[in-house]
């Protein structure tokens, strides 16, 4: 982690303000604020057959949180998208002037995260998938929207960050499908653990190689699943409709379980006496897969999953291994992480493409997801905490199918705002409500190859909001800071809070000047991205700004 420390925390205003002050003061409650926010959840609705059901209106919906029936105070329904020139061209007909990304509106656009398990895949079944994958992405996206390619093979790598030109993810692609992939050398090794099982001489020799291998695939999975998340969490402030593609062979629900199976077939042989099923029971993976699903719920991305395996993943007998493989114990192994991409989709509401190669037909269908699908809100509670909620979407017609996410977390106001301030370092964003704006000092040598970095941050006055108390006007804001060096080594988000005090006298002179709030930032030699976030504590307007600087000594 980076060593990031708030040296200085001083207040200078543009005309002689009470709030002056050399040390930071907590902000004090001003008045009684009820923070009534609308909880909005996107819903696809189909018939049975899978097609998409256009033209509901409020009423045919319900929605029940924690069991309890919601008012639905929010809703509209998109239906449709602007053509892709390419899509166009394909179908013979004219593309459309295209919009100005400008125009659309942050939470409106729409962030496509391309998520390649290469620990997982072998190259011949990832290729595949790519072919179909490039197709989605040049007809799918719009004006406006950002596409994300991201591997992982023991760590997660961003090949792409977020951006509009379709061409250069393509181009991504192409590049990734020449590069190795462990999905090989996984089935590899689970081929010598079962002949380590074949050669046993006893049933306790043969569990624990079961057990072993069992243990390391658990490892990986819990790296899987911690790169997966630690993602979606970096996701969090990235405002509009997100969703993530999985494009995997792995994240298996029971961790070994194929391996328990296959030595439950050896003891029948060997006429062994022991529980094997029972034991590979004990690895269970189910509530990691689930949180999972709750990451990308609580960050509010829809996840859909692609089973590259297809058909033929339970076929793995082949000229190159003597020994053939049992059908219960290859269906064991294909469910194990069909059952988990199953799990996924479904808790976040997506689609899960398994047991079919037919990816193009799985592509197509998470594009008609993003351009068919309702928008239905309703008003929280207003207690504010991290807690998970769960919720249900139900159509007053039961013969339709209704996806949308099972949980949600109400964040509260300082966990949203570490959530936007990371963002706001990680991506492209122009939430700035409130306008401000940052100015950096040079850098000053501080020691032991750290420098101290002044840090301006100026708030419009016109835009706090200042209620009145007694002989004069008072109001309050929270500055949010993280850094991130040339690594991408990020330290924690730090918070400090402010007051704001204009005399009566003084509150006319105020408008059109800026409050300016300085900090000082100690951080490591090098480049480093500083990410501010401020928020009023009275209106909760919130601005953020980002700016890189280079440590070094400049005498």
């Amino acid at each position: 982690m980076i060593r990031m420390l708030f040296a200085l925390l001083a207040a200078a205003a543009a005309l002689p303000l009470s709030a002056q002050s050399q040390q930071p003061e907590a902000a004090p409650k001003l008045s009684e604020t009820i923070d009534v926010r609308v909880i909005n959840i996107d819903v696809v609705v189909t018939d049975r057959k899978g097609n998409p059901v256009t033209g509901l209106k409020k009423e045919d919906f319900e929605i029940y949180e924690n069991g309890v029936k919601k008012p639905i105070s929010n809703f509209y329904e998109v239906t449709g998208s602007p053509v892709a020139p390419e899509r166009a061209a394909q179908e013979g007909r004219p593309a459309p002037a295209p919009a100005a990304p400008e125009a659309i509106p942050e939470n409106q656009r729409r962030r496509i995260i391309l998520y390649i398990d290469n620990l997982s895949l072998t190259p011949f079944n990832r290729n595949r998938v790519f072919k179909d994958m490039k197709d989605f992405v040049a007809k799918s996206m719009r004006p406006g929207d950002e596409a994300m390619v991201v591997t992982f093979n023991r760590s997660m790598k961003v090949r792409v960050p977020f951006t509009r030109d379709h061409v250069h993810v393509q181009q991504t692609l192409d590049a990734i499908a020449g590069e190795s992939a462990l999905g090989v050398a996984n089935k590899s090794e689970r081929r010598q653990v079962e002949d380590q099982i074949r050669q046993a001489q006893t049933y306790e020799e043969a569990l624990a190689a079961a057990r072993t291998y069992a243990s390391q695939v658990e490892h990986d999975l819990r790296q899987s699943a911690s790169s997966l998340s630690a993602l979606m969490s970096t996701l969090a402030g990235v405002e509009g409709k997100k969703i993530l593609v999985l494009t995997s062979e792995g994240f298996p629900m029971q961790p070994g379980r194929e391996m328990f199976v296959f030595l439950d077939e050896i003891s029948r042989e060997k006429q062994w006496y022991g529980s094997s099923l029972l034991e590979g029971m004990g690895f269970d993976s189910s509530r990691l897969i689930e949180d999972i699903a709750r990451a990308a719920n609580a960050n509010g991305i829809t996840m859909y999953t692609v089973h590259a395996g297809g058909l033929g993943a339970a076929n793995e007998n082949t000229a190159e291994y003597s020994q053939p493989i049992s059908h219960s114990v290859s269906m064991a192994a294909v469910s194990n992480t069909t059952d988990s991409m199953q799990t996924m989709a479904e808790m976040t509401g997506g689609i899960a493409s398994i047991n079919t190669n037919n990816f193009a037909q799985a592509f197509e269908r998470i594009r008609r997801d993003l351009d068919s699908y309702y928008s239905l809100g309703y008003r929280a509670g207003t207690e504010r905490v991290d807690r998970q909620r769960q919720i249900e979407v139900r159509t007053k017609n039961r013969d339709y199918v209704v996806r949308a996410r099972k949980t949600f977390v109400e964040k509260s106001t300082h966990a949203e705002m570490n959530d936007r301030v990371i963002a706001n370092l990680l991506y492209r964003t122009k939430a700035n409500d409130l306008k401000i704006a940052v100015r950096t000092e040079r850098p000053r040598p501080a020691g032991d190859d750290l420098f101290r970095v002044p840090v301006q941050i100026h708030i419009p006055m016109d835009s706090l909001t200042l209620l009145p108390q007694g002989e004069e006007y008072a109001g309050g804001f929270e500055v949010y800071v993280v850094v991130a060096d040339e690594r991408g080594d990020m330290s924690d988000v730090a918070r400090r809070s402010h007051q704001v005090r204009v005399p009566a006298g003084d509150f006319a002179k105020i408008r059109g000047k800026y409050y300016s709030y300085t900090l000082d930032l100690l951080m490591e030699k090098g480049l480093n991205k500083i990410s501010i976030g401020v928020i009023d504590t009275v209106s909760n307007e919130t601005g953020f700004a980002k700016e890189q600087i280079i440590a070094r000594d400049l005498r």
